[in-house]
């Protein structure tokens, strides 16, 4: 039911809410994309021609809702039959995150708690109507990590009921997170073997999962390299805005946040062409080194400003949704109102989950000399790595509120760990977190039932 009502809150603010973007804007590079995709001219630029500047995954979805709606004959209503599937992501996600909640101890109150946070996150609800991949990242996160916790359980318990299916799910969740927003992936790797090696799960299980990760990013990245070669003549692994994204945090006068800078400024664009593109992505990746060589000194401050415009507020779907300032349609009360309910949710949730970090991290801490090892812990842990490797992108690249979203989930399954520990105030601590793999044996009489929770 959970994954039900987050569904039904994102339609009915898609149906009421809903607009067409305006302006030159990355939604408007989405749809082009999506629909020479549909169109069967391939993957290209704003004029034409062959491009891999953002990844894929997203305009690829975007590009099968439009042939969908083309069939029914609701082209001209792209937008809202797009947001809809958008709010049929999130009640996906939602749902998911019930399940990857209930792999966190036994029961399902802690998985419904996460997933009604994920449910009710207002910025997240404003970007299921929005022209932008948070959504479909979302989805498919949260779907990883319910199956990266329910493998992860598995192999500890020796019960290997429905292990092939389990991993077919992570190897095509991991593959399609790949698709969308490679970096955050990117990042996902490392932080699951820090948090295996952590819980004391050993080399060998973090050199499997690690491997187990790295094979379903290959599944993205492999065509899509082969796509690169033969369109493009070149070899681009996924895409080519890397250069762009490091140049923006890393220029003479770099904010820490986005901007257009004349530092940042080649001959050619993206649009002019693969070998233009290719060149130019090359450029300012090595333009962006030497500063980074020659101004080591102002690395500190501009990794805290990139982490303050990051992480000190979570609206940026309201400024979004009226197209960066291009459809300003809110009035000044009505923008500030839903600015202040967008962020006072997300510092309550936030301050939840450093809280669960604590209770992790204490967990953790107290059974370090335990030779019991929990695939539960590990679990709790990997949220915690996670969320530290997930801000090291904006460090490496611009701070922008949205760079934190692909975390989210993490930082609701730590919320409800603390929500949790609350409601049960006479268990104790390190019983939060970490509870042996035998709990679990003994608690099948509570899996139908969490079967009937999840399976919305």
């Amino acid at each position: 039911m959970v994954g039900a009502f987050a569904a039904a809150v994102r339609a009915i603010w898609v149906i009421l809410a809903s607009r067409a973007p305006v302006g030159l804007s990355d939604p408007y590079v989405y749809l082009q994309a999506a629909a020479s995709l549909a169109g069967g001219r391939g993957y290209t630029s704003l004029l034409g021609r062959p491009t891999a500047y953002y990844p894929p995954g997203y305009p690829l979805f975007l590009a099968g809702v439009q042939k969908a709606a083309e069939l029914v004959g609701q082209q001209s209503r792209l937008i809202v039959i797009l947001g809809l599937a958008q709010a049929v992501l999130g009640g996906v996600g939602a749902a998911a995150l019930v399940i990857a909640g209930c792999r966190l101890r036994p029961g399902i109150r802690l998985g419904i708690l996460a997933g009604m946070i994920f449910a009710l996150w207002p910025n997240l609800i404003i970007h299921s109507g929005l022209v932008l991949s948070e959504s479909l990242f979302l989805c498919c996160f949260c779907v990883f990590l319910a199956a990266l916790f329910t493998w992860t359980l598995s192999l500890q318990s020796q019960q290997p009921r429905h292990q092939g299916a389990v991993l077919a799910v992570l190897l095509l969740a991991t593959a399609a997170c790949t698709l969308v927003r490679p970096q955050s992936m990117a990042v996902i790797l490392p932080a699951a073997a820090v948090a295996w090696l952590m819980s004391g799960l050993g080399w060998r299980f973090a050199l499997r999962g690690s491997g187990l990760l790295l094979v379903g990013m290959l599944i993205a990245i492999l065509p899509w390299t082969l796509r690169n070669a033969v369109v493009m003549n070149e070899f681009v692994p996924m895409s080519t805005n890397t250069g762009d994204n490091f140049c923006i945090g890393f220029h003479q006068g770099a904010t820490g946040g986005f901007s257009i800078s004349p530092e940042c400024a080649t001959e050619g664009n993206y649009t002019d062409g693969p070998k233009v593109e290719v060149e130019r992505d090359a450029e300012l990746r090595t333009r962006t080194m030497s500063w980074i060589v020659a101004h080591p000194g102002e690395i500190p401050e501009l990794s805290y400003k990139k982490l303050r415009i990051t992480l000190s507020h979570d609206a940026d779907a309201v400024f979004a949704w009226e197209s960066y300032g291009a459809d300003a349609h809110l009035s000044s009360g009505q923008r500030s109102l839903l600015n202040w309910i967008c962020n006072v949710y997300y510092w309550i949730v936030g301050m939840l989950g450093l809280a669960g970090v604590v209770l992790v991290l204490r967990a953790w801490w107290a059974d370090r000399n335990s030779h019991e090892r929990s695939a539960q812990a590990s679990s709790a842990l990997l949220l915690v790595t996670s969320c530290v490797f997930g801000v090291l992108l904006p460090v490496l690249f611009f701070g922008h509120e949205r760079f934190k979203i692909p975390i989210l989930p993490c930082v609701a399954l730590l919320a409800a760990l603390a929500i949790h520990s609350l409601l049960r105030p006479g268990s104790r601590s390190s019983e939060a977190v970490s509870t042996d793999s035998t709990s679990f044996a003994d608690t099948d009489t509570e899996a139908g039932a969490e079967q009937e929770v999840t399976s919305d």
